[in-house]
């Protein structure tokens, strides 16, 4: 019975690699000859040696207690008597059996794609909805002075912004009012914004665009939606989670190839973030007796003054958006409407 292996030897001294071989003495002891000629010699014990697990194509390693290494060129022998040889044997070998590698790769795709898909966005939700209010409040604040560094001071009229705000109070905020500022848009042009310490600023350009106040009770309703359901807090909690797994996977966070996937799935959380606070303007408005339809033909006059071409049919871009196509909003809007 051959009781020798080959192997590769690092004598703990210089980092030059030598051939060796082992040899087993007794149940506690090997004996490693090494050298051009193997006539240098060293007896090693068992219970002086800590064994490495192989992965993929790196061989068995025993690290010895003199600094002294031995890389084996295939499984280590039967009668190597090291502790947890064969537990890690067998893992060894395992991994290099190509249907548990597809397997195991298979299986680990599924469950990130789980967590960032459902896993993430669920704990999003639930971590936000005890969260003290004050949680975003520095980060709104930031928001609010880049917003307001963008835009200008309203040109509308003192009584008429008075007069939306009473509407507002009336019709939208219930005991939840959000501190209401009317900019004027310039750049960002029609707009609503929610930002998350409890602020909802609302673009001159935006006021002038609606035909009649019902229609900026729609919007006002919307984004009153957003700060209720705290959806730039789960927004923020998901960001953090899909970072987390990205650096687990990857080591890099800054890699395109493999943050792409994660931003379209992000996208996506972000298109049912609109929906659920369309689902709330709608609520709204119906709770006080304003048509619905008024919320769906604002939505239409934004995507004309926006250049949105209308399609029922979805692209790419639909894919890559943060909001719904408008096509589909306006679907949902006359669906709600038709429930007895």
């Amino acid at each position: 019975m051959n009781l020798s292996a080959d192997a590769v030897f690092y004598d703990g001294i210089s980092a030059k690699p030598q051939l060796a071989q082992v040899l087993k003495l007794d149940e506690q002891r090997v004996l490693v000859k090494y050298g051009l000629q193997l006539d240098l010699q060293r007896v090693y014990m068992y219970d002086d040696m800590t064994l490495i697990g192989a992965l993929g194509s790196i061989q068995p390693i025993v690290e010895l207690k003199d600094d002294a290494r031995l890389e084996f060129k295939d499984a280590l022998p039967e009668w190597f008597n090291l502790s947890r040889k064969d537990h890690l044997d067998t893992v060894w070998k395992l991994e290099r059996t190509p249907s548990l590698i597809l397997f195991s790769i298979a299986f680990v795709a599924v469950l990130v794609f789980a967590m960032v898909k459902w896993g993430v966005p669920a704990a999003s939700h639930q971590v936000s909805k005890y969260l003290p209010v004050q949680t975003m409040k520095s980060w709104g604040d930031e928001a609010e002075k880049y917003i307001l560094g963008i835009t200008q001071e309203s040109q509308l009229p003192k009584a008429r912004q008075t007069e939306l705000l009473q509407k507002y109070k009336v019709l939208v905020a219930d005991d939840k009012p959000a501190k209401v500022i009317f900019r004027a848009g310039g750049s960002i042009g029609a707009n609503a914004l929610a930002i998350p310490n409890n602020t909802i600023i609302l673009t001159d350009e935006l006021v002038q665009l609606a035909k009649n106040d019902d229609e900026l009770m729609g919007v006002m309703a919307h984004e009153q939606g957003h700060l209720a359901q705290r959806h730039s807090l789960q927004q923020a909690l998901s960001s953090l989670g899909f970072s987390v797994i990205l650096l687990m996977i990857t080591g890099d966070s800054s890699d395109l190839v493999t943050t792409l996937p994660v931003a379209l799935i992000g996208a996506s959380y972000s298109r049912d973030f609109e929906t659920e606070a369309d689902l709330y303007a709608l609520k709204m408005m119906d709770q006080h007796d304003l048509q619905t339809m008024h919320y769906a033909n604002f939505l239409q006059r934004l995507a004309d003054d926006s250049g949105e071409k209308m399609t029922e049919k979805r692209s790419w871009q639909d894919f890559l958006s943060s909001h719904p196509a408008t096509f589909e909003r306006i679907e949902a809007v006359k669906n709600y409407q038709a429930q007895p």
